[in-house]
């Protein structure tokens, strides 16, 4: 249990920033996500924002228009007062630009615990279906 504990620690306090790469952020947040602590903060997550997600998608990827992508990557860094900072998506065309925009004005939960001062990375891998 103290190992574990130290490891969120070292987790948290290895917070990204924008000057990081994309890939460096998404792998800090999916680390971050594998741990019990994470998976129990995702269900809180998407709780509070699995309605704004549904309706994005439904607004930036319309029935019977082609999407001009099949899948993307977003990442974000969530912050203490209830905003998403920092988002990004790859492969970054006009449809995920806009769920990155609807995205960020989704109503983001409280940070947990072993968040940094600096915020909580997190990712989301997006697959678009027909």
């Amino acid at each position: 249990m103290k190992a574990l504990l130290l490891a969120m620690l070292g987790l948290a306090s290895a917070s990204t920033t924008a000057k990081d790469s994309f890939d460096q952020r998404v792998s800090t947040a999916s680390k971050l996500e594998e741990t019990p602590q994470g998976q129990a903060y995702d269900k809180v997550l998407y709780g509070a924002i699995g309605n704004d997600v549904q309706k994005a998608m439904v607004l930036c990827f319309p029935k019977g228009t082609k999407a001009d992508t099949g899948r993307f990557t977003l990442v974000a860094t969530l912050l203490s007062n209830g905003s998403a900072s920092d988002i990004e998506v790859r492969p970054a065309t006009k449809m995920a630009k806009c769920f990155a925009a609807k995205f960020a004005a989704a109503p983001f939960p409280a940070l947990p615990a072993y968040a940094s001062e600096d915020g909580l990375p997190i990712f989301m891998d997006m697959q678009i279906t027909p």
